[in-house]
């Protein structure tokens, strides 16, 4: 009977393997093609093999609740909604179905190897590239007829030209990047692997291009080193003033950035913020019932009508209304829980942080409903569920 349950464990283990590796390799679906199918035979196995735990359907009928009333309010107010659009925002929640298993799998755990395969395939693209420049123009094109799955630039960094490259799915690995850097500064079982997976995941980061995915996972590693050190008798005079001077040489730099007049992503996000500030000037009602989900709206930031923009807060507020806070109670649930384990585990301090700032990453970037962004969601509500079932049994 142990073999079995064991076995049954094992294959469930691997079937959600293969749905991370999907999220992380093929977000939009359109190379392999297999995330639905690979997400159906996780759930129906899932729901043969393991008990439901249906406290946990609370969250999803939270999320559904919210988008189909908001939907509703669209109509009434006469807004046109996007069907097609509304589809696939209903169909990018549903991996939170797999919260009613959440305890039997440990997602950051199981995300280690096909996490770490999809970052070896893009970091070996990049090597490729730079060192065959030829190699450029066909991966470009190829990307270019899938989605743009991993995104190619060349950009301008307070005037230094970078190649980067960036997967649609990065800030996804944001929760197991915490877990193997807290592992390679504190230690613990597996450290040499934690290690090598912790270099692998900042490489990517570092060639990635964009300031948040670059810049917030060198500020986790701060706050790693923070925590390794400050139990040490000697060693917080000298980490409390460096972690003060890397503050601020962070934020400077950010700041710097940020207010770059001729980079064109500044230019088209705060083209998008004025539009939204004219949108809610001339429709007030919009910050109480939301304009509604999948509408769209004139952005400066474009030059076009738009369903979306890369503001993802600003856009729930358009979008949901005070509906938006149902939502963000979802989001911020599992944080709330790894903040309250951290007191008897320490470890969950390190995957709160690097939750925030998967957080802070897709307040800038159209992440948060996406399958990618379920991932991290399940991620740390899984994290979360099974360190506090084993500080328990202590």
């Amino acid at each position: 009977m142990k073999n079995r349950t064991g076995l049954i464990q094992w294959v469930g283990n691997i079937l959600f393997m293969l749905l991370i590796f999907i999220f992380v390799a093929d977000p939009p679906n359109t190379i392999l093609g297999l995330k639905n199918y690979a997400f159906i035979l996780l759930v129906l196995y899932s729901a043969v093999f393991f008990k439901i735990e249906w406290k946990k359907l609370v969250y999803v009928i939270i999320i559904l609740v919210s988008v189909t009333v908001s939907w509703i309010i669209a109509l009434m107010q006469g807004e046109y909604v996007d069907l097609i659009a509304l589809k696939d925002l209903f169909f990018s929640f549903s991996p939170l179905l797999l919260l009613l298993w959440v305890k039997q799998y440990d997602v950051i755990r199981l995300s280690m190897l096909p996490i770490t395969l999809a970052a070896i395939i893009v970091l070996t693209l990049f090597w490729l590239i730079f060192f065959f420049n030829e190699l450029e123009g066909p991966i470009y094109v190829y990307m270019g007829m899938h989605d743009d799955t991993i995104m190619m630039s060349n950009r301008v960094f307070l005037g230094i030209k970078i190649f980067c490259m960036y997967p649609k799915s990065t800030a996804a690995f944001m929760p197991l990047f915490g877990f193997v850097l807290y592992r390679t500064f504190v230690g613990g079982k597996g450290r040499a692997l934690c290690t090598i997976i912790t270099i692998i995941l900042l490489h990517l980061f570092l060639i990635s291009g964009t300031r948040s995915s670059v810049m917030l996972p060198v500020f986790l590693v701060g706050i790693i080193i923070l925590i390794y050190c400050r139990n040490g008798r000697y060693m917080r005079y000298l980490v409390y003033p460096g972690v003060l001077l890397f503050s601020i040489a962070f934020f400077a730099l950010l700041a710097m950035l940020l207010m770059e007049e001729n980079e064109p992503s500044n230019l088209v996000k705060y083209a998008h913020l004025a539009s939204y500030k004219e949108l809610f000037a001339n429709n007030p009602e919009y910050i109480i019932l939301g304009q509604g989900p999948c509408t769209e709206f004139y952005s400066a930031g474009f030059r076009r009508m738009t369903l979306t923009t890369e503001w993802t807060y600003v856009e729930l507020l358009r979008n949901y209304g005070l509906l938006c806070l149902p939502i963000l109670y979802v989001i911020l649930s599992p944080l709330f829980k790894l903040l309250r384990l951290s007191s008897k585990h320490e470890p969950a301090f390190a995957i709160a942080m690097s939750y925030v700032i998967y957080l802070l990453i897709a307040g800038t970037n159209p992440l948060l409903f996406s399958s990618t962004g379920m991932l991290v969601l399940l991620s740390a509500f899984s994290y979360a569920e099974h360190n506090k079932a084993e500080e328990a049994e202590k």
